[in-house]
């Protein structure tokens, strides 16, 4: 898919962004799956429970 969008110059700048917003996401929803999967509760900085 890259390779396609590498193709030509123009698209380059496009070809990165969407591949940084994709990785991103990824990354923010595996976060979001580890957290929720650990069971660990949401706590204040004051270490009191939310």
């Amino acid at each position: 898919m890259a390779a396609v969008l590498v193709t030509r110059e123009a698209d380059f700048p496009v070809a990165l962004t969407v591949m940084a917003v994709f990785v991103a996401l990824v990354v923010l929803v595996e976060s979001i799956r580890f957290w929720v999967s650990s069971g660990a509760p949401a706590v204040h900085d004051e270490g009191e429970p939310a």
